[in-house]
Formats: structure tokens, C-alpha cells, sequence
């Protein structure tokens, strides 16, 4: 090799052995200390530079490798390693300034100068890269970490190094290391373009300036190990492209990446954040670092905003706000009120003068109805004193923008100057807000604002947003309930009232000009003839007034024979409310039924507005009233069970047939009715079938046509569940099998409800996960199946769509599994619900066919919690199953080695149990003999010598009773059988054999004493039990 052609030269060894101790003895002081290493690297290079002028470039390039390569064995915590890979980087670094350096000042540099340079690089990767692929962990992290730390050191290399390069580094990225992963981002972080930018999607394969990019993106995103994404995260190009990836990572799962996003990403970003980041991607950022459960990332979002974007405009807070654009945001309330927990200071700079009231911007108004929230929440009656007015001046305030409003309704040109309609709403919808919450103590004030909230929900062009405030803000200015419901009730029949006079008044008017047209033009023969029909029309109107008012007369004098019906006849016909006007009403009684709470039977206008508005907008035929109608009749239905049970056949064909938004609206409604009124509304004379409601929800469930639908049953079916308000197993089982089933994967808003409520559900209560492991095992085989068929189905469909069954049953194990119940207790250790489970599995492990299902199922069945404090019997079971699995069925290595791990562990759990049976027999037995001992040494002090003569002549002469009486060796064994009795276990049962030959023995051995001693023990109790009474009953228990 080059050593070896060094070494056929004369004096070549003695100067080859020189630049190997010269390169030596650097590398051995450098390993030491960095404090060194500028010094150490002088002497490199001019090692190297006599090594090139006296023919020697490849003995210091061999050398120099050789070196290198004895740190790469090193682990990542030895210092070492590190400051000969920083030596190395600094050395390269320094011969690579020196290049720029020289050719920045047009120095010429010679062919010989670049060229050392270039072939030392050249070699020394290339050298390195053999390691790349090397068995040691060790050896992989140092190779990956001094390529890092040369690419951050050098300007170009030659084309085909890049390739070799980037070749390697992809193979690297994922490598079974999280460390080597970790150095494979820095390099590929080298070799992006920051200056083009494409979109990542439609980038050509061959395209390798774009590779390393997109190689980052999937790391970022795909990456096991939190701290790869997190240097995929911090590296990675921030650009348009590629800082959605970047930004995303602020849901990732871990705690440091989460906060990163806000202290490093968003902040280094400074003002452009406002600009280059997407306003709904800026809202959701806030929003989820505003409520993260961990405080470090709140802290880090809050920070974000109070400190680093309030510093960076200068402390303006309305600059701020206008960059938070608070007229469109929904997530500023709660930014604001992180800034002001986290900068009190700023409270006492923020001043309302007078002449401000008049002239609210947005932003204004946005932090007025903030600033009086967080004072009001936090008891700051000072600033609440100081800044804002009295409740008569605030309502003059409102008044006056709402007449800015609508006063010229039509006209913008007359808005004034500076305001257009949006920004009054929202300057409106701040001050009702703060409205809401304001104290109104002063009568006056009360009344005042109190007007013009009524005035204003009068007004028939008031958006939905400010109806829905101002109902509120009427409901707080309300002496009660009633009040309230009067008022609301009111205002909806004015509006209906005003629209039907507006009609009668068009159509007079449309009649008197038929009638000046008739006069005052020309004889035209169809003129003619509609002015005729409309005057005719008009007096046939004006008789049947007269006949009426006729009618009336002889009816009260009592003259002629005129009935009722002739009198409802000759009534005009009633005009209605436009459909619009329907709406505007329907609109305001929906928000009004939503906060009221007195019972329907104690509130009669809302009844008659059940019959007036309600009952015909559920009947009309306009999808849009209808649903309105529905809305308002499912919030009635609260108030009242009676009425909700005559309304639930009308929601169910709701559901059934009508539209989407329909469907959705009935959904809700008959959700909320359960809520309240629970099964009284169902299974009854004269109610809907319980099966009926729950085929419906069946039917919804199925139908993924309809997603929005799918979520809203769902969620619904959940809390019913959850509240046990629904007990259905079928019912249930049709839940657990939506969540997993592959056309609803796409459906993210139905999987992330499941995800949620079953494992709350399954957890909340021993009974609700009992439900879950009767229906686990139907559930399992039912899947199974489907991803069965979902791979054997055509080639374009999605076989990635379902989970495998693996994890479906390692997700059913950890819902069935008692230990993640809340409030457990002592007896949780006992639970076999879990082992229930696992028997419903065994037993239809017959009906699996598919060999890679089995292994599927039986490499996951260790997985269930196994305890010496559970069911012998049901343990046992388990024990007989799978040995019958063993038997009969043909498996694979893998499989039966899971299955006779589980075998061991269950032989283990029943040898404990039978252990521990043994052991309590035996002090149970040793408890027996002291207490019977203890009880004849008593008797024994007790008795005299007489009394004991004298109880020995009683026996004598009554031999013949005492033949008949039950003899001491029984007295003593009822004693034992008792105790025994009381604590058998079912376990215990089966070892009557060995039990009952100690009992034999204990029988001979009591029957002896007792003959000795001469007397009859004392009588025990009632419930005492004869020798063949205790052996019937403990065959009896056996058989059991």
C-alpha cells in the first residue's frame, strides 16, 4: 500500500516513522484538553505542508487516517473521541479558510495548493464512509459524527463524493440507532438548497439537490425517537414548503419538541410569524400551546406572546392585537389573557379617556371587553372603578354604534367615516359581551341598557352573532325567568306582527294603484278587466266585513239563527309571516329556549308559542325553516317528558328521512332528551320502542356517507353509555366495531372521539368493562374477518386502512384489564373479567382460520393479567383450553411457545393458589386444637374433685341418655368442621382426599382425650353440625 512505497526508499522509513510521531504526538496532546487545539493544529498543518514539499502527501494522508480511526471504537460518552473529532473538524476548517481567504484577496494559488486540500478531503471521507456500514453501534456514531462536523467545514466537494455521500446518509437515516440517526440529520441538514424551493410533493426523483429535503421531511414526521425529530425539526429549512412540516410538530408527543416550537421556531421567526404562517395554522398554534396539559409548554406560549412578540413591536399592545387580527381570530381572548397574567405590569398603563368611547377601532374595542373580563375574574374593583363608565353611559355607547349600524340599513355611504358594517358587529358584539357580566346595580342603568338590548333585537337585519349576545345580555337584565320568557316572547310576535302589516299594507297600496290606474288611464280592454276584478275583489272584501260585523250584532241581541261556524267563515283570511321572518323568529326562540329551565307545564307563552311558530315550522316544507323548527322542538322537549315522548317518533323519521343537516340537528336532539329525561321517554303505551331508537343510531353508524352524522352519534352514544343510560350490548358492540372499521379510517373526527370515550368508558366502572369483555371476543372474530378480506380484496383498495388484528386484541386486553380502573379497591386483584375475555377467545379460536391470525392472537396472549388472587376454577379453565389448543390444532414454533408460556404461567398462579389453600387448612387446624385445649384446661381448673365424682355417678346411672347423646369426638369434631367450613375455598374442595385423612386422625386423637377426661363438653351452638351433616355438606359443596 502507500505505507509500504514510502518504506521502499532509502531514507524513506526514517521519514515515514517522523510524520507517523510527529502526527502521534499531536493526537496524544490534543486527546487531553481543547484548550490546546489551535496550537495542535498549526503544527498539523505544517506537518503536512513539509510532508507535500519533500514527496510524503500520501504517508501524512495514511497516517493521518490511521489515527483517526483508533477513536472510532469509542462510546459517545468518552471525551476523548469528541475533542479528536472537533481536532479533526478544526484542522479541515482551517486548511479551508485559508483557500477562501487566499483566493478572496486574488491571491493565485497554485494548482498543487488546491489540489492537497481537495485529495486530502477526497481520501479521508472516503476513508471514514467504510465505516458506515459497520456491525458496531460505536463505530457507526463516530463515523456519521466526523462527517457532520467536516460538512459543516467545507464549501464544495467533487460530484461523485456527493452521491457516495448521499448514498450512505440515506441508508443511515435509518439506522436502528437513534444517536447514528441523530448525526445523519446533521450531515443531510448540509446539503439542502436554500435557495430554490418546490413543493415537496411534486419534486422528480431524480432531482438530488431536493433529496436531502425530503428525506429530513420524512424523519421529521415518521421518526421513532423524539430527539431525531427534534434535530430533523431544528435543522430543517424554514420555508414555505417546508414549515408546515416544522410547525406540526407542536402536537408531537413529546413534552421538549412541543415547547421547542414556541421558544425556538416561532421565535426566531420574529415578525415574519404574523406574516408567513397561515391565519388559521397561527390560530391553532396558539390554541394548542395555550391549552397543552404540560406547564412548560403553556409557559412556552405564553412567553412567546407577553414577552417576545410584545418586545419585538416595541410594546405596542394594539399593534399586537392588530396582528393577532382579533376581528377574525377566535383564540385572542385567551392570548390576551395569557399576556396579562404573565405581564401584570400592563395593566396600569391601559387607560379608556372619554373621547375614545366614540371612536372604538377593533382592537380597542376587543381589549376594552378583555381588560374589564380579566379585572372583573381577578377582583381588580380599582382599575374597574378607574376605567370604565356607569351602565347608563355604556348603554348610551352601545346605542350609539348600533344606530351607526342600521340606522341607513342599505345606505353604506352614510356609515360613518372610518367604520363599515363588519367592524361595528363585532365593536357591538364586544361591548354586549362586556355587557353581559357589567354591574347594574343602578335601576337606571339597568333600564336603559335594558332598552336598547330589546330595541336592538327588534331590528330584523341584526346578524346571528349579536342576536345570540343580546339574548343573553336580556336574560342578566331580567328581574326572572318569566320576565324574561315575556320579553323574548314579545319581541318574536312584533317582528311576526310587523311583517304581516307590511304585507297588508303592500297589497293595499298595489290596490289603490289598480284603482287610480283604472281612473286615470285608458280603456284598455285587459286594464279594464283587472282594475274590475280588483275592485270587485275589494268589495267582496268589504261585504264579508259587514256580514261579519252583522253576524256579531244578531248574535248579542239575540236575533236570527246565526252559528258560530257562519261567524269563522266570514273572518278574512289570516296573512302569515314571510319565510324570512319565520326564520328571523325561529332564530331568536331557539337562543331564548336555550337558557330557560322552568318547566314546560309552569310556562304557558311558551306553549303558545309551541302552537303558533314551532309546531307549523316543523311541518313547513322549507328545509331551512324545518330545521329551525326542529332545533326549537327538541330544546321544548327538554323542558317538558310528556312532550318529548309525543316527539320522538317525529325525530326518529328525522333521522331516518330526512337530509343531512336534518339528520344532523335530530341526532342532537334526541341525544340531548335521553340526557335529560333518560328512558322514561321510551318502552312504554303509547312511546317508541327502545330497538327502534337503537336501529337508528345503528343505521347512522353504517352509513359513512354521512361523517358529520357519524361523530355526532358517536359522541352521543358515548356519554349515553357512559351515563348508563343505555345498557344494549348489541348496541355497544356495533360502537367498538365502527372505531375499527376501515371505512371510517378517513373519518379523523369519529376516531378521535372513539379514542377518547372508549377507554374513559371501559375504565370509569367494573360494569362497564364487563360489558367490554362480553363483546371483545364477537368483536375480535368479526374483525379478524374483515382484515381477512380486506387483504384478499381487489388491488386498489387500501389493505393499510385497518389495524392488524394484533393490535385490535392488544387494545381490547388493555381495555378489559382491571388494574386501569379508577377508584380500584382490594378486590380488583380478584377481577377475572379480563380472563373472561381470554376464555371467550379460546373458544373461538376454532372458528379462526387464517394460520397468521392464530399467530397473531396467541403471541399477545401473555398479555393478560394472571394473579394468585383470582378464581381457581377460571384459571383452570384458561389451563384446559389451551392445552385443547395444544392438541388439536397445528401451529407453528412461535405460537406454541406463546402458548406455553402462557401454560407455565397459569401452572405457576394454580401451584400458588393451591399452596396457599394448604397453608390456611393447616392454621386453621392448629387454631382449632388451641382453642379446644384452651377450653379443657379451663374446665379442668374449674371442676373439683366432688363435682367430678359426682359427674361420673351421672353417668354411671344415665348411661342410656348418654348412649343417645352425641359423644365428645363428634362435640369436638363439629367444633373443627365449622371453622373449616366457614373459610373453604373452592380450591380447597379438591383435596378432600388428603383433608380428610388428617381429619381422621384428628378424630381418633380428640376421641381419646376425651375418654380419658370422663365429661361432656358444653353445648355448642345452634348452628353446630354433626360429623355426617359436615360430610354430606362438603360432598355437597364439591359437587358444586
Amino acid at each position: 500500500m502507500v505505507g509500504g512505497a514510502v518504506m521502499q526508499e532509502s531514507d524513506g522509513s526514517d521519514i515515514n516513522t517522523k510524520i507517523f510521531n510527529s502526527v502521534a504526538e499531536v493526537f496524544q496532546k490534543a486527546q487531553g484538553s481543547y484548550a490546546g487545539h489551535r496550537k495542535h493544529i498549526a503544527v498539523l498543518k505544517k506537518i503536512q505542508s513539509k510532508a507535500v514539499e519533500q514527496g510524503y502527501e500520501d504517508a501524512f494522508n495514511f497516517w493521518f487516517d490511521k489515527l483517526v480511526t483508533k477513536i472510532l471504537p469509542l462510546k459517545k460518552n468518552e471525551t476523548i473521541g469528541d475533542r479528536i473529532v472537533k481536532l479533526v473538524a478544526a484542522f479541515i476548517a482551517s486548511l479551508d479558510r485559508e483557500l477562501i481567504l487566499a483566493k478572496g484577496q486574488d491571491y493565485e494559488l497554485s494548482n498543487d495548493e488546491e489540489g492537497v486540500f481537495s485529495r486530502f478531503v477526497d481520501q479521508f471521507i472516503r476513508h471514514v464512509l467504510r465505516g458506515a456500514e459497520s456491525p458496531d453501534k460505536n463505530v457507526r456514531f463516530r463515523v456519521l459524527q466526523l462527517l457532520a462536523v467536516i460538512m459543516d467545514n467545507i464549501g464544495e466537494i467533487d460530484e461523485s463524493l456527493f452521491n457516495l455521500l448521499i448514498l450512505s446518509l440515506n441508508k443511515r437515516i435509518y439506522d436502528r440507532e437513534p444517536t447514528v440517526r441523530i448525526q445523519a440529520v446533521f450531515c443531510l441538514t448540509k446539503f439542502q438548497d436554500e435557495e430554490q424551493t418546490k413543493n415537496l410533493t411534486e419534486l422528480p426523483d431524480d432531482e438530488e439537490n431536493y433529496e436531502a429535503t425530503r428525506t429530513l421531511v420524512a424523519s421529521i414526521q415518521n421518526d421513532p425517537s423524539a430527539e431525531v425529530r427534534r434535530a430533523a425539526m431544528l435543522n430543517l429549512i424554514n420555508d414555505n414548503n417546508t414549515r408546515p412540516y416544522i410547525l406540526e410538530r407542536a402536537r408531537d408527543v413529546n413534552i421538549v419538541n412541543r415547547r421547542l416550537v414556541y421558544s425556538r421556531i416561532l421565535k426566531s421567526m420574529g415578525k415574519n410569524s404574523f406574516a408567513d404562517i397561515e391565519p388559521h395554522i397561527f390560530d391553532q398554534l396558539i390554541e394548542w400551546g395555550l391549552e397543552d396539559r404540560e406547564p412548560s409548554v403553556k409557559n412556552a406560549c405564553k412567553r412567546l406572546i407577553a414577552h417576545d412578540w410584545l418586545n419585538i413591536l416595541d410594546g405596542d399592545l394594539i399593534e399586537l392585537l392588530e396582528k393577532l387580527d382579533v376581528a377574525r381570530s377566535s383564540i385572542c381572548a385567551k392570548a390576551i389573557e395569557a399576556l396579562f397574567q404573565s405581564r401584570p405590569d400592563i395593566l396600569s398603563k391601559i387607560k379608556f379617556p372619554e373621547n375614545i368611547w366614540r371612536d372604538f377601532t377593533v382592537e380597542i374595542a376587543f381589549l376594552f371587553r378583555a381588560f374589564y373580563s380579566y379585572c372583573l375574574d381577578n377582583n381588580i374593583t380599582e382599575m374597574l372603578e378607574e376605567n370604565f363608565p356607569e351602565a347608563s353611559k355604556l348603554s348610551e355607547h352601545l346605542n350609539h354604534y348600533i344606530l351607526l349600524r342600521y340606522r341607513h340599513e342599505g345606505v353604506p355611504n352614510n356609515l360613518h367615516v372610518g367604520f363599515d358594517s363588519n367592524t361595528l358587529e363585532f365593536i357591538i358584539e364586544q361591548l354586549l359581551i362586556t355587557a353581559e357580566r357589567y354591574d347594574f346595580s343602578d335601576e337606571v342603568g339597568r333600564r336603559s341598557m335594558l332598552t336598547v338590548v330589546r330595541n336592538m333585537l327588534a331590528l330584523t337585519a341584526l346578524s346571528e352573532p349579536l342576536i345570540k349576545i343580546g339574548i343573553r345580555v336580556m336574560k342578566s337584565l331580567s328581574i326572572n325567568e318569566k320576565d324574561f320568557v315575556t320579553m323574548a316572547i314579545e319581541i318574536i310576535n312584533d317582528i311576526r306582527d310587523d311583517d304581516i302589516e307590511k304585507q297588508e299594507l303592500e297589497e293595499k297600496i298595489k290596490s289603490k294603484k289598480g284603482n287610480s290606474h283604472k281612473n286615470g288611464v285608458s280603456s284598455d280592454g285587459e286594464d279594464n278587466d283587472k282594475t274590475n276584478n280588483d275592485a270587485t275583489n275589494d268589495d267582496e272584501e268589504d261585504d264579508n266585513i259587514a256580514s261579519f260585523h252583522s253576524a256579531v250584532e244578531n248574535l248579542v241581541q239575540g236575533n236570527g239563527n246565526v252559528s258560530e261556524s257562519d261567524i269563522i267563515n266570514n273572518l278574512p283570511p289570516e296573512k302569515e309571516a314571510s319565510s324570512e321572518t319565520i326564520v328571523l323568529c325561529l332564530t331568536r326562540s331557539s337562543y331564548m329556549l336555550e337558557l330557560v329551565n322552568t318547566p314546560l307545564t309552569e310556562n304557558i307563552l311558551i306553549a303558545s308559542l309551541m302552537d303558533t311558530l314551532i309546531t307549523p315550522a316543523v311541518r313547513n316544507t322549507a328545509p331551512n325553516i324545518r330545521e329551525l323548527g326542529v332545533k326549537n322542538l327538541g330544546l321544548c322537549c327538554l323542558l317538558d317528558v310528556k312532550l318529548a315522548i309525543d316527539n320522538m317518533y317525529i325525530l326518529g323519521m328525522c333521522v331516518s328521512k330526512g337530509n343531512a343537516s336534518l339528520k344532523y340537528i335530530a341526532l342532537q336532539v334526541i341525544v340531548d332528551i335521553f340526557s335529560v329525561h333518560g328512558n322514561a321517554v321510551v318502552d312504554g303505551e303509547g312511546k317508541v320502542d327502545s330497538i327502534s331508537l337503537h336501529k337508528i343510531f345503528y343505521k347512522v353508524l353504517k352509513n359513512n356517507g354521512l361523517p358529520e352524522c357519524q361523530v355526532i352519534a358517536a359522541e352521543g352514544l358515548c356519554k349515553l353509555f357512559l351515563a348508563d343510560v343505555f345498557t344494549d350490548d348489541d348496541l355497544f358492540e356495533t360502537l367498538v366495531l365502527s372505531y375499527f372499521s376501515p371505512i371510517n379510517c378517513s373519518n379523523e373526527a369519529l376516531v378521535q372521539a372513539f379514542a377518547f370515550c372508549i377507554p374513559v368508558y371501559c375504565f370509569s366502572h367494573s360494569t362497564h368493562q364487563q360489558r367490554m369483555s362480553r363483546t371483545a371476543a364477537d368483536i375480535l372474530l368479526r374483525l379478524c374477518v374483515l382484515w381477512d378480506d380486506l387483504q384478499n380484496s381487489a388491488p386498489g383498495m387500501n389493505r393499510e386502512a385497518m389495524l392488524k388484528p394484533n393490535v385490535i386484541f392488544q387494545q381490547l386486553i388493555f381495555w378489559t384489564d382491571p388494574r386501569n380502573l379508577v377508584n380500584q379497591t382490594a378486590s380488583t386483584k380478584k377481577d377475572i373479567v379480563q380472563l373472561t375475555f381470554l376464555i371467550d377467545v379460546l373458544k373461538i379460536f376454532t372458528q379462526i382460520e387464517k394460520k397468521e391470525i392464530k399467530k397473531m392472537i396467541l403471541t399477545n396472549v401473555n398479555a393478560i393479567f394472571l394473579s394468585p388472587e383470582q378464581d381457581y376454577s377460571t384459571l383452570k379453565k384458561i389451563l384446559e383450553y389451551s392445552d385443547d389448543i395444544t392438541e388439536n390444532d397445528t401451529l407453528d414454533s412461535v405460537s406454541k411457545n406463546a402458548l406455553d408460556r402462557l401454560r407455565n404461567n397459569l401452572n405457576v398462579v394454580l401451584e400458588e393458589i393451591n399452596e396457599r389453600s394448604e397453608l390456611q387448612t393447616k392454621d386453621e387446624n392448629n387454631t382449632t386444637n388451641d382453642q379446644y385445649s384452651s377450653i379443657l384446661g379451663d374446665s379442668s381448673n374449674k371442676l373439683s374433685n366432688g363435682d367430678i365424682d359426682h359427674s361420673i355417678g351421672t353417668i354411671n346411672e344415665d348411661s342410656t341418655d348418654a348412649a343417645n347423646a352425641p359423644n365428645n369426638s363428634t362435640t369436638v369434631n363439629n367444633l373443627q368442621g365449622q371453622s373449616n367450613l366457614r373459610k373453604r375455598t373452592r380450591s380447597e374442595t379438591e383435596q378432600d382426599d388428603t383433608l380428610g385423612n388428617s381429619e381422621d386422625t384428628l378424630k381418633q386423637n380428640t376421641s381419646a382425650v376425651t375418654k380419658d377426661i370422663g365429661f361432656v363438653l358444653p353445648e355448642e351452638k345452634e348452628d353446630a353440625m354433626s360429623v355426617d351433616e359436615e360430610d354430606n355438606d362438603s360432598n355437597s359443596f364439591t359437587d358444586i
